[in-house]
């Protein structure tokens, strides 16, 4: 992989608890008893990261053993961990919204930290950091990495130089792949496929 790292992002298997705000709540994901069928297919002895969270972590094991060849063992990041929501965790949308401080810029949703949590301004900080950290010493076999959605977004936006708002717009479905390619002489990254 002269020159380019493939970057595949996936968003866990779907978890029971939908509708509710779960960053860093432990909750297991929905493993299904087939095997994966991805649409869109992993490269074979790729380089494989996880957030520890169990619902990622329980996703990474059942994608690995549908993909042939493979040898790497799964490296577990913290840094990978979806974004914390604090006193919001555990609540539904609606729940939160009754709980908001109106007095907060809800229009910039990118900048609101929720008290002892994260903003996404703080997650989009920490995965900028792996990923240019990785991209250091992980870089001759492309990378598969089992995340969040709030992860994924992160990810797109640090690609995409965007802005953290701009990236809280892309949808990340359970199971999804994303598909990034970095320029490793040239600088600069593509996006070859989002929620795929």
């Amino acid at each position: 992989m002269t020159g380019i790292l493939q970057v595949n992002w996936i968003r866990h298997l779907p978890v029971a608890s939908t509708g509710r705000y779960i960053g860093h709540t432990d909750i297991p994901a929905v493993i299904p008893s087939i095997s994966a069928n991805l649409a869109a297919p992993l490269p074979e002895n790729a380089l494989w990261f996880s957030s520890p969270l169990i619902r990622a972590v329980d996703s990474a094991h059942w994608l690995m053993q549908s993909v042939r060849e493979n040898t790497a063992p799964l490296q577990i990041s913290p840094e990978l961990m979806e974004q914390n929501f604090g006193i919001w965790e555990n609540k539904t949308y609606e729940e939160v919204w009754a709980l908001a401080d109106r007095s907060k810029n809800w229009e910039s949703p990118a900048i609101i930290k929720p008290e002892g949590g994260e903003s996404f301004i703080g997650l989009c900080a920490r995965v900028d950091h792996w990923i240019e950290n990785m991209m250091k010493v992980d870089i001759n076999k492309p990378w598969i990495i089992v995340a969040h959605a709030g992860t994924i977004r992160a990810a797109l936006r640090h690609a995409l130089n965007i802005i953290p708002e701009q990236a809280l717009s892309f949808a990340v479905d359970y199971g999804s792949v994303t598909q990034v390619e970095y320029f490793l002489e040239a600088g600069g990254a593509r996006i070859n496929y989002v929620n795929r």
